[in-house]
């Protein structure tokens, strides 16, 4: 059967568009989880996004379900066997300092700006087109195809485990819409951890820095009692490392805050830690606490874990990162989320063993609170190169091979799958970061990708 899937992929083009603006204006943050929270465990904006979605389905004419708000799926065909896609409709906070409104989905120079159009509105509605492409042309198939929603990727993963608890039954092949292009056959391992302890501290009343601990945190700020002149010296600290941020008494106490640049936490070299900023100069005053004493020793300004004694590089997989992502106070105490990535060779839980020996002097409490294990797809595999074929062709890259990240997909929440775009490596990127966008014909190639894709699997 011969298609252009690109050519009816642009004559879907508007369509499209205006899905994509329905979708990127609903602020899909998550706010709490309740699971007696009925429809709505993750909030009314994941609610609304999932709610919407499905509704497109239903437009089409597809086959959808939503599972109690947890997830849901759009599914074409009732074959036995099915080639599955994964996409998620929560988003990261958009943090600060947009230059257009993180949820107005405006259009600027063949660029679509909102948190989401990437990571991951815009390929799942690109994913969602590749399937209702080959329904309306009423391609045979001998496989169903369905395309799972997901509402916590973000954070916990809660909503897919509950959807594959329901939904059990595995793909035959598939991929997550989720990552970058040609194709990713490797993700290193992905943990977040939690260390506790007490600012016992004159000074430091309480820190705070962070939204997620898979961001390079874009601000931090610090409450302290007034025992300097703490505004002149931070007002000169900032001038003098030419940093962003500003000082003020509240209440007589001393408010410190600095901004940083937000990152994705599997590259945290491409971001500007503001928790690291803050704590230099909490370190330059010589701030008696615990906690700056710890940052001090093992975790400023270091993202490889050199200082904690973790360090390690795999020759294919790359360096292990950890991201100081988060910090948090309250009633003297003190919690740090660290988003720590590591590649093949690393054992994990020497790892944990290593970060509780060297905290414990600091008399503080390690916790793993989430811990994905590292994926490895074989590339040689007959999925792998089924789709890098189709990549390939629309592409004219035909010296790509597959590469492995830092970053973590749904494809480890699936077998038989891989993730598959949609950012070109030769392309700027703005996920977890301010003025995140997607290229509007880049969306329709990878949605032409896709599209292909689906079929080459499902045919």
């Amino acid at each position: 059967m011969s298609i252009n899937f690109k050519e009816e992929v642009f004559k879907r083009k508007d369509q499209l568009i205006a899905d994509l603006t329905k979708i990127i204006k609903i602020n899909s943050e998550l706010t709490t989880f309740d699971p007696n929270r009925k429809h709505a465990p993750f909030g009314l904006g994941i609610k609304e996004a999932l709610d919407t979605m499905l509704a497109i389905g239903q437009r089409d004419g597809f086959e959808v379900v939503n599972l109690d708000g947890y997830a849901g799926h759009i599914e074409y065909g009732n074959q036995k066997e099915f080639v599955g896609t994964i996409g998620h409709l929560d988003v990261v906070p958009a943090g600060n300092d947009w230059t257009y409104a993180p949820y107005g989905a405006e259009i600027h120079d063949g660029n679509m700006y909102g948190r989401g159009t990437e990571d991951d509105k815009g390929p799942t509605i690109a994913a969602y087109y590749a399937l209702k492409i080959l329904k309306e042309l009423k391609v045979p198939l001998s496989k169903r195809v369905k395309l799972i929603l997901g509402t916590d990727e973000e954070t916990a993963w809660r909503g897919v485990r509950h959807y594959f608890s329901v939904y059990p039954e595995a793909p035959v092949s598939g991929f997550i819409p989720d990552a970058d292009f040609p194709l990713i056959y490797a993700e290193k391992g992905i943990s977040r951890i939690l260390v506790t302890g007490k600012l016992d501290s004159d000074v430091l009343i309480s820190v705070d820095g962070g939204f997620r601990d898979n961001m390079v945190p874009d601000y931090a700020s610090a409450k302290l009692n007034p025992t300097k002149d703490f505004v002149a010296l931070f007002t000169k600290f900032l001038k003098e490392k030419n940093y962003v941020g500003s000082a003020s008494i509240e209440n007589n106490q001393v408010i410190i805050r600095v901004v940083g640049k937000s990152a994705h936490g599997s590259t945290p070299a491409f971001g500007e830690n503001a928790i690291d900023r803050l704590f230099e100069f909490l370190i330059e005053q010589g701030i008696k606490s615990p906690v700056v004493k710890l940052v001090e020793k093992f975790l400023i300004h270091d993202i490889h874990g050199t200082k904690l004694d973790v360090a390690y590089h795999d020759e294919e997989m790359g360096y292990l990162t950890n991201n100081f992502g988060v910090i948090k106070s309250e009633n003297g105490q003190y919690t740090i989320s660290l988003n720590l990535r590591y590649p093949n060779g690393v054992v994990f839980d020497e790892v944990v063993a290593k970060l509780t020996k060297q905290f414990a002097e600091f008399h503080t409490t390690v916790k793993v609170d989430s811990h994905q294990k590292l994926l490895y797809k074989d590339p040689n595999s007959p999925l792998v190169k089924t789709l890098m074929d189709v990549y390939k062709k629309h592409t004219n890259d035909v010296n790509a091979k597959p590469i492995n990240i830092g970053g973590g997909t749904f494809a480890r929440a699936m077998p038989n799958c891989v993730a598959f775009g949609p950012h070109f490596l030769d392309k700027p990127t703005f996920i977890h970061q301010k003025n995140e966008f997607i290229n509007i014909e880049d969306l329709l190639l990878a949605t032409a990708i896709y599209t292909e894709a689906l079929y080459e699997l499902a045919k």
